[in-house]
């Protein structure tokens, strides 16, 4: 299993980007374009639907070892085997999870300077931290942070940190320039054209 460490293209399962499109097809595309992490992100699905689509990425990032990581969704972290969760601010707290999860990864969303430090505390194994720029993915999302935080982050963050929100090609560029280079990149990412080219793009950028 690659380190945390390696990670640089963060990358999702297609949720309302779809389009009539195979799910695993675009998610295959992701990692053959170089994604190190898949997050199983699906707002739109049951839990049993999630639970499918979930045994199938797990599958597939197995045998091309890749991170898999369930959004928000502890139990169902555990039956896929996933290799960690992400937590909201408003998920259940690390210190009810850690127990369940024993060594597993998990990451939390981060948007200020205070949030990271509880985080890492709690003995968050990674952060994100955003949103960085406007964007339309997330509904009822926390102001705008800038790439402010990310330098703060880069001081005083002693774990991976990921950059998170309304990131793409034309903006990639002014992560790396604060020291920043890891991004998790939804939109831009599941709306292209050629979604392999535009994660062999976006990475090389990051690495």
């Amino acid at each position: 299993m690659r380190s945390l460490e390696d990670v640089r293209l963060y990358c999702f399962s297609p949720g309302p980007f779809l389009r009539g499109h195979d799910p695993l097809e675009m998610i295959a595309a992701q990692i053959k374009g170089g994604a190190d992490v898949i997050q199983l992100r699906e707002k739109g699905m049951s839990k049993r639907e999630r639970l499918e689509l979930g045994l199938r990425i797990r599958d597939i990032t197995r045998k091309e070892d890749v991170l898999f990581i369930v959004n928000d969704d502890v139990d169902l972290a555990l039956i896929l085997d996933a290799d960690g969760v992400h937590l909201g601010q408003d998920d259940i707290p690390i210190k009810h999870a850690r127990p369940l999860l024993k060594d597993k990864i998990i990451g939390v969303s981060t948007h200020s300077l205070e949030q990271i430090r509880d985080a890492v505390e709690s003995g968050a194994d990674y952060v994100g931290v955003g949103p960085i720029f406007e964007t339309q993915t997330k509904e009822n999302r926390a102001p705008l942070v800038g790439l402010d935080l990310l330098d703060l982050a880069r001081e005083h963050c002693p774990v991976p940190y990921v950059a998170i929100g309304g990131i793409g090609e034309e903006n990639i560029g002014s992560l790396v320039e604060v020291g920043c280079r890891r991004a998790a990149i939804i939109s831009d990412i599941l709306l292209a054209g050629d979604i392999e080219q535009k994660c062999r793009m976006l990475r090389r950028i990051l690495a």
